[in-house]
């Protein structure tokens, strides 16, 4: 799944999200789309994993272990 199909993924949560379960639900779900967004890919790296600050480079390969772990909970 790409950076954006997750995205969408979580945002189509939020728009689907029952009335009655806006407050909590819809919370989560926006903390959820932004740890995902932290974790913007740069190139073949994840931009919120870190750097390298002796080169200036993200530090993590992409799919980071933060996505992984956010789409295999997703996709169960």
């Amino acid at each position: 799944m790409t950076h954006d199909e997750l995205l969408d993924a979580i945002n189509k949560q939020i728009i689907t999200a029952p009335p009655f379960a806006l407050g909590g639900y819809t919370k989560f779900l926006q903390a959820l789309s932004a740890v995902v967004e932290l974790h913007r890919p740069s190139g073949i790296f994840c931009r919120g994993c870190g750097f390298i600050e002796e080169y200036n480079e993200p530090a993590q390969l992409l799919p980071c272990p933060t996505i992984q772990a956010i789409e295999k909970e997703l996709t169960q």
